[in-house]
Parts: structure tokens; sequence; C-alpha cells
């Protein structure tokens, strides 16, 4: 499985040429409780990148970095409802939403980002949890 996720990281450098590609991280297995509006900690490095912090969950845009970058989460929230926000600088970017036990949500979005801005993933609406390791948070630098 960690092979995969490394020709994967790979993929991604040869596809777009950059010396940083980006990140893939995940949560570790079982149930991962939330607060609302807690900021999910994606600490499960797959392919690490030096301006993701896996102990804040905050992807920052470092220097040489700007650009056009495509952003994914997944989420799987288990046996109860959940509701997640992709944030880029504090304000909401976009929505996911699971309603029925084990359902998921995925959404893939493209952002033009500055150095200096911030994305990440937070709890919206209600304290819930994410299940296991279908919940990903991925960024990957294209121009």
């Amino acid at each position: 499985m960690m092979m995969t996720h490394m020709l994967t990281c790979l993929l991604f450098v040869l596809m777009y040429r950059t010396s940083n590609a980006g990140f893939t991280a995940t949560l570790p297995g079982g149930v991962n409780p939330y607060a609302l509006n807690a900021m999910i900690k994606y600490n499960r490095m797959l392919c690490p990148d030096a301006d993701y912090n896996k102990d804040t969950g905050i992807f920052i845009v470092g220097a040489g970095m700007a650009g056009n970058y495509l952003v994914s989460v997944t989420m799987m929230s288990g046996l109860v409802t959940g509701y997640t926000t992709i944030r880029k600088n504090n304000a909401i970017y976009v929505y996911l939403y699971t309603g029925r036990p084990y359902e998921m949500a995925t959404q893939t979005v493209y952002m033009q980002l500055a150095v200096g801005d911030t994305i990440w993933v937070q709890m919206t609406i209600k304290a819930s949890s994410l299940f296991d390791v279908y919940n990903t948070f991925t960024a990957v630098r294209i121009s």
C-alpha cells in the first residue's frame, strides 16, 4: 500500500514537472472525533511536503511555490452525519457533507494560491467524527 502512494507522488512530480508537487495526508485508523469548528489534522503523510504541517493540518504556500493548485478532500464520517469545509485564508471555499452511515463525499477544486496563503479542512455545523483512513487531504501545484 505504501509503495502505491509513493508511486502516485512520483507520478505527480513527473506529470507536472515541478520541484514540489504537493502533499497527500490521511487520518489514522478508527474513529477520529472532532469538536465544532476544529481543524482536521491529517497526520499520516502519504506524500510529504515541507509546507504542510501535520500537527496543525494547515498548508501554507512557501516561497517560490505560488501558482495554480488542485486541492482535493475526501471524507467518510462513519455512523454519524459529517460536515466539513475546505478553507482558504479563513474563508469557506467549499462544503462537504455525508448523511448516511459510511457515506463518502469528495470535493476537488482549482485554487490560485499566493505565497503565504493557507488552506485546511475544518469541521463545520456540528461536532462529528471522521472514520479511518478513508479521509484524505491533497494539494498539487499544477503550474
